[in-house]
Parts: structure tokens; C-alpha cells; sequence
């Protein structure tokens, strides 16, 4: 079993050693069986378990939002971020206002990629789960633009003067569900949330830009994120928060929502192929902002799947 587990993060680091500058077909290919054959194995050990399939779930959909490419300019990666999650933000009013989608994220696999050193997530004893109504996304959204804003004032300043930052309060996670976020939402309630967010992600844009290449990679003694992540994190989370429900997935059967995750993640890693690996003006960022190869990143997934599996083991 040992032997297996090491050959699920270990065997395609040798094939894809070599490259011609692009994500081959045959790259391609052996990603796709190495996700397969993790897939199976998941599915064999989770016999059904609703929390252990969520968590996988969770994981591979952060993997599909992760392949795809970014803006390696941070300012520019929340510029554009935003203009995508708009197309799903003008459509909250087509949504049930009252109806909590279960996203894919769990406060588990939060923990787990944002952790200095993580712990393996080996068979959590359960799931929190992140929800979504549309008027919670539109919340998420804004209450987030501005607080990284924030963040960027104090980060100069606690690197400028040796200010440490002061938490703010107000700060209203996923996973908790505010009366107001039920509330119906008429087109002109959405019309003046939707200023105010395209307000707030042009200040944070606009501050971002004017942050020099010293004070984007600034790392704070309390080895807390650099800016630079920050900026990067602020870009993926918008689509976490905006596509919550028109990209939710589709069923509440544990086992066809890691299917369906599985088809999106095997979607975005044949979209890699024929890209060039030595492009510099992008990135492949995480939801929570740290940048790696698209090599790396399966390879985080697979190490995760196998954690998952062996807490069961």
C-alpha cells in the first residue's frame, strides 16, 4: 500500500521532466490517467462517504480553478477577475433569493491550503461546507474587495513604519448565513450592490497598481502572505463567490458531484494542451493565491486525494 501511495504523487514526475516549451497531447494524456486512476481508488475507499467525497470533491474543483491561466500582473489578474465574475453578479436575480447553494469548498480544505504547515486531511470527522444565496455572493464580494484594500494600507505601513496591523471587525465568513443574505433581491437592489462592489474592486485595483515590486513581495514577520498573494487570492475568490450558483454543480448525490467535478477538472487540464509553460505573463494561481506549475498542482491534488484515502486505510 505504501508502494501505491508514493506512486500516486511520484510516477509522472519523471515522464514530464522534458519538455519542448509546450503542454504536449501526451503530457496531457498521462495527467488525465494519473487523475483516473486517483478517481477510482477515492471511490473504492470512500464507499460512500459523504464527507470524505466532499472534501474530494472540494479539491479537485479548486484544481480546475487553478489551471486556468492568470494575469502574472496581480492588479491586472483582479481587473480582469472582475469583469468575468460580472457576467455571473448581473444574474443573481434569475435565482431562487431564498434558496443556500452548498458550494464545493469546505472550511476543512481551507484549512489544509492555507496552513504555514498543514496537517493531512485525513478522513475529517466532518464538512462545513461554504453556502451561497445571491444576495450572500454579493456580499462575500464586496465585503472581501474591501477588506484586502484595507490590507494593503496597513501591510505599507507596517512595513513602511513597523505598524502592526489592527483586525477589523465585521467580517462575516461563508460559512455563515446573515438573515439579510434570504432576503428577495429586486434588479435595483442588485443595480446599487453592483456600484458599490465596481466601486470597491476599482479602488483595490488602482491601489494595487501603484504597489512597487518590493512591497508586492514584502513578506510580514508574523509569515503572514505577501501582498502579491493577497492580490492573486482576491482574484480566484471572486469566482468562488459569483459563479456559486450558476456554476454550482448540478447534483446532491455525493458520488455524482465528484463525478461532475472530475469532468470540470478534466476539462481544464485539456485545455493546457499546446499552451507554452515559459509564457511569463501568467501564472497559475490558487484560490488562496500561491502560484505553481500546472505540474505542481495535480500533484497537490493527487497527495490530498491519497491523504483522504489513507485516513481510511
Amino acid at each position: 500500500m505504501d508502494t501505491l501511495r508514493k506512486m500516486d504523487t511520484r510516477t509522472d514526475a519523471a515522464k514530464t521532466s522534458a519538455s519542448d516549451g509546450t503542454f504536449d497531447a501526451q503530457r496531457i494524456d498521462r495527467w488525465a490517467e494519473s487523475l483516473a486512476t486517483s478517481k477510482d481508488r477515492m471511490l473504492a475507499t470512500a464507499a460512500g462517504s459523504e464527507i470524505l467525497l466532499a472534501h474530494a470533491t472540494a479539491a479537485r474543483m479548486v484544481t480546475s480553478w487553478t489551471l486556468a491561466p492568470a494575469p502574472s500582473d496581480p492588479a491586472l489578474h483582479v481587473e480582469q477577475a472582475h469583469v468575468s465574475a460580472r457576467r455571473h453578479l448581473v444574474r443573481l436575480t434569475a435565482h431562487d433569493p431564498a434558496r443556500e447553494v452548498i458550494s464545493v469548498m469546505t472550511e476543512e480544505l481551507f484549512d489544509r491550503l492555507t496552513a504555514v504547515r498543514p496537517a493531512p486531511l485525513t478522513a475529517p470527522a466532518g464538512a462545513r461546507r461554504y453556502t451561497y444565496t445571491p444576495r450572500k455572493a454579493l456580499r462575500r464580494v464586496l465585503d472581501h474587495a474591501l477588506d484586502h484594500l484595507n490590507q494593503i494600507d496597513q501591510w505599507r505601513s507596517w512595513q513602511r513604519d513597523g505598524v502592526a496591523p489592527t483586525p477589523t471587525d465585521g467580517w462575516v465568513p461563508s460559512t455563515v448565513t446573515l438573515p439579510d443574505d434570504r432576503l428577495p433581491l429586486a434588479s435595483a437592489d442588485l443595480d446599487a450592490w453592483l456600484w458599490r462592489i465596481d466601486q470597491a474592486v476599482r479602488m483595490l485595483v488602482h491601489r494595487a497598481r501603484g504597489l512597487t515590486r518590493d512591497e508586492l513581495d514584502w513578506a510580514p514577520p508574523d509569515g503572514g502572505w505577501p501582498l502579491r498573494r493577497v492580490l492573486h487570492h482576491v482574484a480566484r475568490s471572486e469566482r468562488l463567490y459569483s459563479a456559486s450558483l450558476d456554476e454550482a454543480l448540478s447534483s446532491d448525490d455525493p458520488e455524482q458531484r465528484y463525478a461532475e467535478a472530475s469532468n470540470r477538472l478534466g476539462a481544464a487540464v485539456a485545455a493546457l494542451d499546446g499552451r507554452a509553460e515559459d509564457d511569463t505573463s501568467i501564472v497559475y494561481a490558487g484560490l488562496y493565491g500561491v502560484v505553481r506549475t500546472p505540474h505542481q498542482v495535480i500533484q497537490d491534488l493527487l497527495l490530498i486525494e491519497q491523504e483522504l484515502r489513507a485516513g481510511v486505510a
